[in-house]
């Protein structure tokens, strides 16, 4: 198996954990349940320590897969962006568990909702690398 496989294997990952929490968070926020509550800080976490290994499986991926020139623009807003989407989540995981705790669950749902939007960007930018440029996809004999 190639390194660069690595990445787009594990990518998704994080992207179900993440999203998957989200919405466990948005039912605890609406039914006042605090077991969901739990379980989607449980979710936080391991999908921010999951996207920092998504992080550097990219990295390795980039050092090892075959260069496509005209992606490269779009690689470095990829990669930008996953640190960008890392760092957030990881900010917010602390905040979360830390600081608000248990309080202001509304702005703790708003958010994760905009970190979901960079992590969306991110997945976008990914997708744009494979589909539109076929970074670390061999053509078919």
């Amino acid at each position: 198996m190639q390194p660069y496989l690595l990445h787009p294997a594990f990518v998704h990952l994080p992207i179900a954990f993440l999203l998957l929490g989200l919405f466990v968070d948005a039912a605890a926020v609406l039914r006042g349940a605090a077991e969901l509550r739990r379980a989607a800080s449980a979710l936080l976490i391991l999908g921010s320590g999951c996207l920092w290994i998504a992080v550097g499986l990219g990295l390795l991926a980039e050092r090892t897969a075959p260069h496509v020139p005209a992606a490269w623009e779009v690689l470095a807003d990829h990669e930008m962006l996953a640190f960008v989407t890392a760092g957030a989540f990881s900010a917010f995981t602390v905040l979360r568990l830390i600081v608000l705790r248990r309080r202001w669950r509304w702005l703790q749902l708003v958010l994760w909702l905009g970190a979901a939007a960079v992590l969306g960007a991110t997945a976008y930018h990914g997708g744009e690398l494979v589909f539109r440029f076929g970074m670390g996809v061999t053509a078919a004999q």
